[in-house]
This record gives C-alpha cells, sequence and structure tokens, in this order.
C-alpha cells in the first residue's frame, strides 16, 4: 500500500514538473515582453534564477531606454551573483554602475562589483588582474560611501588583497636571491624587489620577511664584490643589519643576523 502511495506521488509530482516545464517552454516563445517581465520578477524573488536570468536576457534591449531597464539590470547582476557566477555578475554590475551613477541600487552595485572582483582573486603565484580590479572598485566604493554598512568589511577585504599582492611580491623576492649570481645580479633585484614591496605594503605581515631578504641579499653581495666594492657594501650591510634589529628587536633571525655581522667584521678584517 505504501508502495503504491509513493509511485503515486512521484508520478504526481513528474506530472507537475513537466506542466511546469511547458508553461515556462510556452513563456519563452511568448511575444509580449510585460510578460515576460513580470514572470522573469517572480522567477527571481522566488530565488528561480536560472529561469530569471534567461528571460531577463531576452527581453533587456526591448525595455532599453524605460524605467524598467535598471531594474532588470540589477537583477541580472544579482541572480548571476547569487548563482556564485561571479564573472557575469561583475559584467552586469559594471554595467549598471557605468550607466546609473544615481540609479537606486548605485551604493549596492558598487560594493558588489568589487566583491565580484574579490571572488575571482586567485592564488598569490596567479595572474592578479582580478584583485586588481577588486582593490580600484573598492577604493572607489569606499570614497563614494564612506558609512555604508558594508564599510568596515570592505577595509577586511582590502586587506587581504594586500597581503596576496605583498605574497606574490615575497614570492619574486625570494625567487631573486635564490638565482643569487646566476646570469646577472639577482641579489639587486631582491633588494629593490623587497624595499619596493615594504613601501607598497607598509601593514604586511610579511615586513620581517622581506626585511630579512634586503639583509641576506646586501650580505651576499658585499662578501662577493670586486675589491674596489668591498668596503662600501659591507659598510651598507652591517647598517642594514642594525636597522633590522631597530625595526624587529625580538626577531627569530636575530642568530642569524649576529652570525652575518660577525663574519662581515671579521670578513673584511682579513681583506
Amino acid at each position: 500500500m505504501k508502495k503504491s502511495l509513493i509511485i503515486l506521488v512521484l508520478v504526481w509530482m513528474g506530472g507537475l514538473a513537466q506542466l511546469a516545464a511547458s508553461e515556462y517552454t510556452k513563456l519563452l516563445k511568448n511575444p509580449d515582453n510585460d510578460v515576460k517581465y513580470a514572470a522573469a520578477t517572480a522567477y527571481f524573488e522566488n530565488g528561480k534564477y536560472t529561469k530569471a536570468i534567461t528571460l531577463f536576457e531576452q527581453i533587456a534591449k526591448a525595455f532599453r531606454g524605460t524605467d524598467k531597464a535598471e531594474k532588470i539590470l540589477y537583477m541580472l547582476a544579482t541572480a548571476h551573483t547569487r548563482q556564485k557566477d561571479y564573472y557575469s555578475g561583475a559584467h552586469y554590475y559594471n554595467s549598471y554602475v557605468q550607466t546609473y551613477i544615481n540609479g537606486d541600487h548605485i551604493a549596492e552595485c558598487r560594493y558588489m562589483l568589487g566583491y565580484c572582483y574579490y571572488q575571482q582573486s586567485p592564488e598569490p603565484e596567479l595572474d592578479q588582474t582580478a584583485t586588481e580590479k577588486a582593490i580600484e572598485a573598492f577604493q572607489f566604493f569606499l570614497s563614494m560611501h564612506p558609512n555604508d554598512e558594508h564599510a568596515e568589511q570592505v577595509k577586511g577585504y582590502l586587506h587581504d588583497m594586500y597581503e596576496k599582492l605583498a605574497a606574490r611580491e615575497l614570492a619574486n623576492a625570494k625567487l631573486y636571491y635564490n638565482l643569487g649570481d646566476y646570469k646577472g645580479n639577482n641579489y639587486r633585484s631582491a633588494i629593490v624587489t623587497a624595499m619596493n614591496a615594504m613601501n607598497d605594503y607598509p601593514e604586511s605581515q610579511y615586513l620581517e620577511e622581506f626585511a630579512m631578504i634586503v639583509v641576506r641579499s646586501k650580505y651576499k653581495e658585499a662578501i662577493k664584490s670586486v675589491d674596489s666594492k668591498i668596503a662600501s657594501r659591507s659598510s651598507d650591510a652591517l647598517d642594514e643589519c642594525l636597522y633590522f634589529r631597530q625595526e624587529h628587536p625580538q626577531s627569530k633571525y636575530d642568530k642569524e643576523i649576529s652570525r652575518i655581522i660577525n663574519h662581515l667584521k671579521k670578513y673584511y678584517q682579513s681583506e
């Protein structure tokens, strides 16, 4: 008896699904754009985003220049984002903020544009175009809406992305250092990369790592120098060690700094 009831329920549900599919197919072919707009809005409000997107994309051109065009663009952007399609979401949010600078949803769309780029931001070793777009969008959002409810959250997102860019620069600086003297003065490249990163990301958690790369690179550069540059480079390396200790007095690298200082002093006393 129970099995028969279950079969009847499944058949009934299947019939409803077929009926719904049939109605939706008819709706797609309906020439009345107002009917499609009403249906798409209802689908959107009920969380049926795929169907809403299909209908909105069908009628978007027909409503261009009307008072419904802004809402269609907003719902398209929102529907894509709620389906975690951040690429399409960014496309539509960008269209919105470029077209409706005084729109009803301008603050939300500026925030969501940055958020879509943020969600596309990859691991540090990959291309960071999306990260840079997110930073640009969020900075603009904060400049236009400093007191918005999302402002503090945006600051957190910005911190995350600056750290990602700093991590990328740290990897680059380490690469130059590890390459050493192979095909050119990579120690100098490591120094420049690390120092630029410290200037660009002054609140980064990697500041000590960057500073240590500078110390190591100047040390290596000094002990591998030609005679005419030994004195000036050794002095520069020693100064860098003292500066490191001043900036990072309880560093985990303190013993290494001591070894470098002692070696530099002994090395140049023997010259």
